[in-house]
């Protein structure tokens, strides 16, 4: 045996670099430094490794005062619906953006820098929906004191009758006053009309308290969408054989009026905590990660 050793360590050392099988790490470090040094030799003489100053200023002026997207705003670019309301719900966007703190602080940056709007959705606590603000502002256009109002709470998701009435943003959307009206009629005339818009809603789980929920039109239907494609996937998870789909390909239940897309649903369920995505040679499985009632 010591001899087979013997012969095989013999045979290594009169391999060459190229050909051994049997190289120690130091041999690998110093050849690794040889091609290297070779490579940067290389780009010299042809010119490349040479630092243009010229050339990086020309670069730097370029991009001055461009100010690039950060993920999370390249998020929500992508994550957008094609059709209005082109709402992005906030737990979608971990499945994007790497580290789900930093994302949840820079949304509320953008919210306090007035760049997206914060709306909840009327199917769960939890979705809560985010808006570019130009979509948001394009929804409101002939209600500049309102829109000032709403996003000067661009991070809120309701506000009080009270701050409504004694901001004076009512004032624009109420019809003036005849005679012997009373101020109080015309504002609750001008909330009906907001409400009538679609630009506000009622909530109703503060009792005491009035207060409405901040919308926008059509906020009702990508709400019956969003909720009846993730009931939709989530019966197929629970009657698949192994509690589990491949989201590669199409899924039977959600090819019929599913206008958000599979794609949508199955981030809704990760985002949500339902279900986890799984990698495997054969594609992605979507998994359930508990029991969905019928």
């Amino acid at each position: 045996m010591a001899e087979a050793f013997r012969g095989l360590s013999s045979s290594s050392e009169s391999e060459d670099e190229d050909g051994g099988f049997l190289r120690t790490y130091a041999d690998e470090r110093a050849s690794k430094r040889r091609r290297m040094a070779a490579a940067v030799e290389a780009a010299q003489e042809s010119g490349g490794g040479e630092y243009d100053a010229a050339a990086a200023a020309a670069a730097d002026a370029a991009f001055e005062g461009v100010e690039l997207p950060s993920d999370v705003e390249a998020a929500l670019a992508v994550l957008r619906p094609r059709l209005p309301p082109r709402l992005v719900l906030a737990h979608h966007l971990p499945g994007v953006v790497e580290r789900r703190g930093d994302c949840e602080r820079e949304l509320r940056d953008l919210a306090a820098r007035r760049k997206v709007k914060y709306l909840q959705l009327p199917t769960a606590g939890s979705d809560v929906a985010v808006v570019d603000a130009g979509e948001y502002a394009a929804a409101l256009a002939g209600r500049p004191a309102f829109l000032e109002f709403a996003m000067a709470r661009a991070g809120r998701l309701y506000a009080t009758e009270a701050e409504l009435r004694e901001s004076g943003s009512l004032g624009e959307a109420a019809a003036p006053p005849a005679a012997g009206r009373r101020r109080e009629d015309a504002e609750r005339a001008a909330l009906d009309e907001l409400r009538a818009a679609g630009l506000l809603r009622p909530r109703r789980d503060a009792p005491g308290v009035a207060a409405w929920w901040f919308a926008m039109p059509r906020c009702g239907a990508f709400a019956a969408a969003t909720l009846a494609g993730r009931r939709k996937l989530q019966l197929a998870l629970k009657r698949s054989k192994y509690k589990e789909l491949n989201v590669d390909k199409p899924v039977a239940a959600l090819k019929k009026a599913c206008p958000l897309g599979q794609e949508f649903h199955v981030r809704d369920l990760v985002g949500r905590g339902d279900a986890e995505l799984v990698r495997r040679p054969a594609g992605r499985f979507l998994r359930s990660r508990r029991d969905f009632d019928d």
